[in-house]
């Protein structure tokens, strides 16, 4: 899937590219920042089973060379222009923890850090990057004489891969972010309010929680888009290429067709076998969600203000309802785009495409804010 808007919009200023590859596919956005309003000139999506000899939809491990091919792929038919990239780290390859270190070593946190690292760290700490950056404010650390530290770690050999990939594509990395950051950035406007962000991908969903928008907290759902496809295949007895096209097509509309090459029949009469298998297969998912978010609420004290949902998993249609038929919190789907000026004609396809897109966005609009 691609849209090139370059041609519509008169060139003046920079562009940048957000890449953000998956375990299913490489999504790329790009963007520009003219008299101030950012503009969304080109975005694209490739799926990599076919580059893995399985169905699309389905979760790849693709040794780099796969990897740049794919985004090479994409970038040519999205028409990206730029060469200023700003790239994703998976949130698997990565570590994000809230550690405590003693608040009178607040001057010495460069040596301080990376000696608490190591109680997290399964390798040595020569082969990770590391990064933190200190959370908790004064009076809280002041009072229980303990300093909250965001904590971030890459393995150097990640880095190196993805390093390998982008230059093989002949891009430039400006930097390299993990992916929990770059969704948050999309997703999220300024708020104190405690909010969820849940990232719906292929094989896992990743679940965040953002206060004053620090994340606060973090971890890997094991349930994503795959299985509703492998079990809609299983369930309704068809391949998993044509659950998957019906997924993607009709989702938990309880619309459909009685078998191919008939006409559709009017919803209640026909996709409901669908429906009932998707919904079996999104109890487990909701489930695991609801007692996270019960069990943060109730070890904090506090109440999130809304589940926003994102990833590629987040476009099923009817999931949004299906979702808040099941839970209390507020739910709500990430808008990436929306940070971004586009034609008014694409606003719908925008809006249904975003959540999909919002890794890429936050990257690209990291990339333009840093380069001004």
């Amino acid at each position: 899937m691609a849209f090139s808007l370059s041609s519509l919009f008169h060139k003046e200023s920079k562009s940048v590219i957000g890449v953000d590859i998956g375990t299913s596919s490489v999504k790329v956005v790009q963007l520009r920042r003219e008299q101030g309003r950012v503009v969304l000139e080109t975005y694209g999506a490739i799926a990599l089973g076919p580059y893995a000899g399985v169905e699309i939809g389905r979760a790849t491990a693709l040794p780099a060379e796969k990897l740049a091919e794919a985004l090479k792929d994409v970038i040519r038919e999205a028409n990206v222009t730029t060469k200023d990239a700003a790239i994703a780290i998976p949130y698997s390859s990565s570590l994000v923890a809230i550690i405590k270190v003693p608040a009178a070593a607040e001057s010495q946190l460069a040596s301080v850090v990376p000696i608490e690292a190591r109680k997290y760290i399964p390798v040595p700490i020569n082969e990770v990057q590391l990064d933190w950056f200190v959370v908790s404010d004064q009076k809280k650390h002041t009072a229980d004489g303990k300093l909250e530290v965001l904590l971030v770690a890459i393995h150097n050999d990640t880095t190196a891969k993805f390093r390998s990939i982008v230059s093989e594509a002949a891009l430039l990395p400006g930097f390299f972010e993990i992916e929990v950051f770059s969704a948050v950035r999309a997703s999220l406007d300024h708020g104190l309010a405690p909010v969820a962000v849940v990232d719906l991908g292929a094989a896992t969903s990743k679940f965040y929680v953002v206060e004053r928008g620090l994340i606060r907290e973090s971890h890997i759902i094991n349930h994503g888009g795959q299985d509703l496809t492998l079990g809609a295949s299983r369930a309704l007895g068809i391949t998993v290429v044509v659950a998957e096209e019906r997924k993607r097509k009709y989702g938990l509309s309880g619309e459909g067709t009685t078998g191919p090459g008939l006409a559709p029949l009017p919803a209640g009469q026909a996709g409901a076998d669908l429906k009932r298998s998707l919904e079996l297969s999104l109890s487990p998912m909701i489930s695991e969600l609801t007692r996270t978010i019960s069990g943060w609420e109730t070890r904090t004290n506090k109440s999130l203000s809304a589940v926003v949902l994102t990833g590629g998993g987040a476009t099923l249609r009817g999931l949004h309802d299906f979702m808040q038929s099941k839970m209390t919190n507020e739910i709500r789907l990430s808008d990436p785009f929306s940070k971004t000026q586009a034609p008014a004609f694409l606003e719908a396809i925008l809006k249904e495409a975003g959540p999909e897109f919002s890794v890429a966005v936050g990257l690209a609009l990291r990339r333009l804010q840093e380069i001004g």
